[in-house]
């Protein structure tokens, strides 16, 4: 996998708008966090513009990837916000040319974008909080965040819930879980064999949740990973019991595979979003630690 080059205080990074329209005031909040972080904010044009339910017309959007990852002073490209949208661009990346990685952060619908990347130009990119929304909220560790995109990841530890205790080591990828169900069936699924994969999504009923892992399970997917990262699945259970029975769900569904699955972990959608490189090698050893581990160095 191509590692891009480290973040550094005084970087442009240039705030993309693939999925939904930003809304004020978590633009100018969000401005003034990456400001505070110590990076240079640069913004495409008509950033708050809107075409119905996306931000801008898709050709436009791509565009504004075509044009950051062009110019050499743009350090890394960060999506603004989620929502709906990206999905539109992947017919048009085949036409997209990188010649040196660059770091890429986003989440929720910016799976679209991440799962391109990183499966059709093998480049590490990362899963992580949102300019114009998670980050204004102040919802993501600030630490992890700079840590990371510093390029000092080895030996991190996120810890989260056994829920089938076991070991793996391998490659990690996914993201949001409606977005991943959505593209099978089409060329643009992500590459999940012999890797560890994650999935987590917000404000989904517990009978979605199962519907989509249902699905998963049916096209044989969990047979070919290695193991099995869940996210918080925040605001998608009125209670305990409706978690915990979600939870014996997922063991039903991997009974058969013997693989490990933790739970809980603060990825996407969660209270405190924690930054997680996509494509690096991780590793999961409930024997000693109920997380996930980074095994593999940052700096290319």
């Amino acid at each position: 996998m191509l590692k891009p080059v480290e973040l550094r205080k005084g970087d442009k990074v240039g705030i993309i708008v693939p999925a939904s329209p930003v809304k004020e005031p978590y633009r100018t909040r969000g401005l003034e966090k990456i400001k505070e972080m110590g990076y240079v904010p640069v913004e495409v044009e008509g950033i708050l513009s809107k075409n119905d339910f996306l931000a801008k017309p898709t050709e436009e959007s791509f565009a504004d990837l075509r044009r950051f990852f062009f110019d050499k002073e743009i350090k890394a490209l960060w999506a603004a916000r989620g929502g709906y949208g990206s999905n539109h661009l992947l017919p048009l990346l085949d036409k997209l040319i990188i010649e040196d990685p660059k770091i890429v952060i986003g989440a929720s619908d910016i799976s679209y974008l991440l799962w391109y990347l990183l499966d059709r130009f093998q480049m590490v990119v990362f899963y992580g909080p949102m300019a114009y929304s998670s980050l204004p909220e102040d919802r993501f560790d600030a630490d992890n965040f700079q840590e990371v995109l510093s390029g000092n990841y080895a030996e991190i530890k996120i810890p989260g819930q056994a829920l089938v205790p076991g070991s793996a080591k391998a490659i990690i990828t996914g993201g949001c879980l409606s977005n991943f169900v959505s593209l099978m069936g089409t060329p643009y699924l992500p590459i999940v064999r012999d890797r560890i994969l994650l999935l987590e999504d917000v404000s989904e009923r517990p009978y979605r949740l199962d519907r989509m892992f249902w699905q998963i399970a049916q096209a044989g997917l969990f047979s070919k990973i290695k193991g099995l990262v869940l996210g918080e699945f925040r605001h998608c259970f009125k209670n305990d019991e409706e978690k915990e029975n979600f939870q014996q769900r997922i063991r039903y569904y991997l009974k058969e595979y013997r693989i490990p699955v933790l739970y809980g972990l603060p990825f996407g959608h969660a209270e405190n979003i924690h930054t997680l490189p996509l494509g690096i090698e991780v590793e999961i050893d409930t024997s000693y630690f109920q997380g996930l581990v980074i095994k593999e160095k940052g700096v290319r």
